[in-house]
């Protein structure tokens, strides 16, 4: 059973989370387009996944939680970011989560060391699911797309040039 008080700490304190994420992607040269947004930005969606994995943690209804994020994938498609750093950036969320938890519990007992390797334990399993069904719905963005232009020509929204793609 995953500590709720654990859970409950995350959630509360997605801003020092979000502080983390902000870092890495200004530090990260692979992320150009996630460093055109805005800090504020950053924060929504930092505390939009802290949120929904929090909710996960507890349920575990993956069904509840696939169409959301194949959404988001397809969203992001359309706001031209490239998905290696769609990727990307989940990665670092999970990684400023993962740290988030370790860091904070200096004194722990036999027992809350099993529930706290029961949550990252996981949340791993969480931004699998969330990479998978992101990149799904990424998907069928691209192949919505091809199916409305001309086989030998495909935009690419993030590099504002045509590419010969199909063929």
């Amino acid at each position: 059973m995953i500590a709720k008080n654990l859970v409950q700490r995350l959630e509360a304190n997605w801003e020092q989370i979000a502080t983390q994420v902000i870092r890495e992607r200004d530090q990260d040269p692979d992320l150009l387009q996630y460093k055109t947004l805005s800090d504020q930005e950053i924060r929504e969606r930092a505390k939009d996944l802290s949120s929904k994995l929090s909710s996960w943690l507890l349920d575990r209804d993956e069904s509840r939680f696939a169409a959301h994020f194949e959404a988001l994938g397809r969203r992001r498609y359309e706001e031209g970011m490239p998905l290696h750093e769609v990727i990307q950036k989940l990665n670092i969320i999970k990684r400023a989560i993962r740290r988030y938890v370790t860091e904070q519990n200096y004194t722990l007992t036999p027992l809350e060391i099993y529930q706290e390797l029961e949550v990252l334990r996981a949340m791993a399993g969480f931004f699998d699911f969330v990479i998978f069904r992101v990149a799904k719905g990424y998907e069928e963005a691209i192949r919505a797309r091809v199916e409305t232009k001309p086989a030998n020509v495909l935009s690419i929204p993030w590099q504002g040039a045509s590419a010969g793609l199909l063929g």
